[in-house]
């Protein structure tokens, strides 16, 4: 099992860019709560959607390079089904936009879900760096309350 282990042993500079990086999950998913931001409140379902979408090519792009650096060690169809799998997000997330906001959060919330656990196994074969797996975890708890947020504002207002 990956260690839960304290996120200090991701370099600092992930951890800055991972936690800034969640800052449009977190302004989508408790703006939308706030009448004070008027208008706005009604873009930031859409802001989320399609910065979730874009995050969703970059986890995918993480098992890409993973892929490519086990080029040397990895037997061809192991490191097919990593490529494959690593434009799997990236199509998901394009579904998602073809789909009404509650379904497209479900289905973005599932895979990023899904990749999660593909990454913190991938973390524990040593594909990835060990670090990995916590920062992950922690980036895609918060990812993903803030789109059952909007799912739940959506569904109530």
């Amino acid at each position: 099992m990956a260690s839960l282990s304290p996120l200090s042993k991701a370099p600092f500079v992930a951890r800055l860019l991972g936690f800034l990086g969640l800052l449009p999950f977190l302004v989508g998913g408790l703006g939308v709560w706030l009448p004070l931001l008027g208008d706005l409140r009604f873009a930031l379902p859409i802001m989320v959607l399609a910065y979730a979408a874009l995050i969703a090519s970059f986890l995918g792009g993480v098992r890409w390079g993973a892929a490519m650096q086990a080029s040397s060690g990895a037997n061809s169809g192991t490191q097919a089904r990593h490529f494959v799998l690593s434009i799997v997000p990236s199509l998901i997330a394009l579904v998602a936009f073809l789909l009404p906001l509650p379904q497209a959060f479900t289905l973005l919330i599932i895979m990023f879900l899904a990749q999660a656990v593909l990454d913190v196994m991938a973390a524990e074969t040593g594909e990835l760096a060990d670090w990995y797996a916590p920062l992950r975890l922690a980036l895609t708890s918060v990812a993903i309350l803030s789109m059952a947020s909007l799912i739940w504002h959506s569904l109530t207002h």
